[in-house]
């Protein structure tokens, strides 16, 4: 198979067949971004460019480029991460349904200039140097406080209107049609995928306590924990900071402007529970998240101790999910310096961490 990588070469090329005005644009800078955070799947790959215009002698714009491989290796898992396509369906939708800022992106999955499928994002008047990850500028301290309470009512703005705007009739994985047996029930919707995956693990030799997780479920489904969610909304599940760029302080404006680009990084978005969303694992969300999240449609996700034993459940599966895309072969964890570092040691903290806090956790 061919390695999953992108030249500069080859995104010149994407870049000349399908941006309008850069037919003879040059490609200064590409570089992969290192996906740490909690949205990697081992099946993809996204990079930023700058983009020098013709004629100009410096870069005055950036795009991203997100690749994947046409044939992926097959699996008979029910769970599988969303192709781009379904993706770019995704954000098709996030546009029509809401007013979240992500562009509209090209799909090509003709192999005609290179030999992967690929997304590609309209251009933005910024260059790399100037976007973080607002993880990397939590941590760095480039954030004041407001700063820090624009984006966060910023984040739960977004998340209101996703979950509110863009819903489904059943629960499930993404696809691009209709399933022949289609789920109106989360619960039997969530434990099929959750038994899924420590089926899978249990068959390949990693050591968990597959006895008591499934004692845990067994009493969890009893007492019908999962089934107090009314209707399939569209769920991002595994983004966070590591996918939300923020506009770095410079001297013409030394302040951040809030948000500046969102990754397409929804190769685990669900139809599903709103609950589930990792950024309401705890200690998330901020006040300010949750402001603006009931503000523009969101519904308080916790309002009795069950729904806080449910959310330790959507950890777990969390946890297993990343364990999963990271043991994957030719994963490396290899995180920047500042970066989260969600890792296969983080993943497996957090599964064990969540396994102790169900045993006694209320179910009633």
């Amino acid at each position: 198979m061919e390695p999953l990588s992108l030249t500069l070469e080859q995104g010149e090329k994407i870049v000349r067949k399908h941006l309008a005005s850069h037919g003879n644009s040059t490609v200064q800078l590409i570089k992969e971004i290192k996906n740490n955070g909690y949205s990697y799947t081992s099946g993809t790959r996204t990079y930023i460019l700058d983009l020098v215009l013709e004629g100009a002698r410096v870069p005055s714009c950036l795009c991203f480029i997100t690749i994947s491989h046409p044939n992926p290796t097959e699996s008979d898992s029910i769970y599988r991460p969303n192709t781009l396509p379904i993706t770019h369906d995704i954000i098709s939708r996030i546009r029509a349904h809401t007013d979240i800022p992500i562009p509209n992106p090209t799909l090509d999955t003709t192999l005609d200039l290179v030999p992967f499928h690929f997304l590609l994002s309209p251009t933005s008047p910024m260059l790399s140097s100037d976007i973080t990850p607002l993880s990397t500028a939590r941590k760095c301290g480039l954030l004041s406080p407001e700063d820090i309470v624009l984006v966060d009512l910023q984040i739960g703005r977004f998340l209101g209107q996703l979950h509110s705007g863009v819903q489904n009739d059943w629960f499930g994985p993404m696809r691009l049609d209709v399933p022949s047996d289609p789920s109106y029930s989360w619960q039997e919707t969530f434990t099929l995928l959750l038994e899924t995956l420590l089926s899978e693990f249990q068959s390949s030799g990693v050591d968990f306590p597959y006895e008591e997780i499934r004692g845990h479920l067994s009493r969890a489904i009893g007492f019908f924990l999962f089934d107090d969610v009314e209707a399939p909304s569209l769920i991002w599940f595994t983004g966070s900071e590591d996918d939300i760029y923020i506009a770095l302080p410079s001297r013409t404006a030394p302040t951040t402007r809030g948000i500046a680009a969102i990754l397409p990084n929804v190769a685990h978005a669900i139809w599903g529970d709103p609950l589930l969303e990792s950024f309401f694992l705890p200690p998330a969300p901020s006040s300010a998240v949750q402001e603006g999240y009931l503000a523009s449609g969101g519904k308080e996700t916790i309002v009795v101790p069950r729904q806080k034993t449910k959310r330790i459940w959507y950890s777990l599966f969390l946890g297993l999910i990343i364990l999963r895309e990271r043991s994957h072969k030719g994963c490396v964890d290899d995180p920047a310096p500042d970066a989260s570092n969600v890792d296969k040691d983080w993943a497996m903290g957090l599964i064990l961490k969540s396994i102790k806090a169900l045993s006694d956790a209320p179910c009633y």
